[in-house]
């Protein structure tokens, strides 16, 4: 059955979300209105929204941090041996999100209803489907609570890997935004006054003032024209850009395409490595792990190597045809598949491709502030110089 995506209004007129499988759109609106729930909006989730599902779920309805404390909570209490709904009842008290408390309050009616952990938390709409498939496998291992700690810590790294990364970008960026501001004040406003002085001289500009004011014209025509520049690329983006085409241009851009593929492997690597430990099988851990992954073109081929797995073929062997990784991953993948530890080696591949984007991370921002500095210096300064200069020029004679 397809999944939809609701948001309603309680019977105490509080909006609710979440997910849940119906037959059609109005069974699901039946189904919500049977519920006290009245829907204003059903949207069908279809398999490219399912698979981002991760990126979306963190950004608007529950943060990773917040979601790491929840699982760490929740492992904790089951290894002291508190009942799962208890233990629902009591973080979804504590919480400050009325989404998640919903999701919990709602998974707590559903295992008292006789449903499984696993399909209980899916039914809240708000958790990612590897930890879904993770709970599904501890339910039958009986390790539930190292389930939830493992799932908490992975999500927390990668947390904290994306507010280190936006921490690190604050300063250059409010450098090119106060260096883009001076541009926008020098061309709009003082070009074009001082336009006007050298006019009542009619003397010969100097070939430099003449290109300042040159692209003075040239960036005041593009500011008029950016609303019309940016609905255009939107319109663009909707109707003619695939999702493919965009992955395919991010696979192209020089050093940035390195940052960006090491760190969609060191996020898939990690993801494997935590659903292989969490006991799936290894054609169906990899299926999570890959639709966990934000690039259309290395979903597709890794798919692939769900098919050719189950068809008997080694992991490593199909990574190799694959041309993905470099041949030293594929040796750490031929260890593990030999030692019987390939859980242990996924995540040693990930913490390589997370290093290595540190690194490339560090270098490029090492280079960014000066640089940025540097740039904006030299063109504020000509600016300035090639504007003034005649006046100059003038007041001497």
């Amino acid at each position: 059955m397809p999944l939809y995506r609701y948001r309603a209004y309680n019977e105490k007129g509080n909006e609710v979300s979440g997910v849940l499988e119906a037959p059609s759109s109005s069974q699901l609106r039946k189904i919500l209105l049977s519920k006290n729930q009245y829907p204003f909006e059903i949207e069908e989730v279809t398999e490219e929204k399912k698979r981002f599902s991760l990126n979306i779920r963190f950004g608007k309805a529950v943060k990773g941090d917040e979601l790491a404390l929840l699982l760490y909570e929740i492992g904790l209490l089951l290894e002291r041996n508190v009942h799962i709904t208890n233990i629902l009842d009591i973080l979804s008290k504590q919480s400050g999100n009325p989404e998640l408390k919903n999701a919990l309050l709602k998974a707590r009616t559903l295992i008292q209803e006789g449903k499984s952990i696993a399909d209980a938390f899916k039914e809240g709409g708000i958790f990612p489907d590897f930890l879904i498939e993770m709970i599904r496998a501890g339910e039958t291992s009986g390790a539930l609570d190292k389930i939830f700690l493992s799932a908490s810590d992975f999500i927390q790294k990668q947390s904290e890997f994306k507010k280190n990364l936006t921490s690190s970008l604050i300063y250059p960026s409010i450098v090119i935004a106060a260096g883009f501001v001076a541009m926008v004040i020098i061309m709009t406003v003082v070009v074009p006054t001082i336009t006007k002085i050298y006019q009542q001289f009619g003397k010969e500009l100097p070939a430099s003032t003449k290109a300042v004011i040159a692209f003075s014209n040239f960036f005041q025509i593009l500011l008029k024209s950016l609303p019309f520049i940016v609905i255009g690329l939107i319109v663009a983006k909707v109707k003619f850009i695939k999702k493919e085409h965009i992955d395919r241009w991010r696979l192209k851009i020089p050093f940035f395409n390195k940052v960006y593929i090491y760190s969609v492997f060191s996020s898939w690597a990690k993801t494997l490595s935590l659903l292989l430990k969490g006991g799936l099988t290894l054609d169906m851990a990899l299926h999570i792990a890959n639709r966990s992954l934000d690039n259309e073109i290395f979903y597709k081929k890794l798919e692939e190597t769900v098919d050719e797995i189950k068809k008997g073929k080694k992991l490593s062997t199909s990574l190799k045809d694959k041309g993905i990784f470099p041949e030293n991953i594929i040796q750490l993948v031929i260890l593990g598949e030999e030692t019987g530890q390939l859980d242990e080696m996924m995540d040693l591949i990930s913490d390589i491709y997370r290093r290595q984007t540190d690194r490339l991370i560090s270098i490029f921002l090492s280079y960014l502030e000066p640089m940025t500095i540097i740039v904006l210096a030299v063109m504020i300064g000509f600016f300035v110089f090639a504007t003034l200069m005649p006046i100059m020029t003038l007041s001497v004679k």
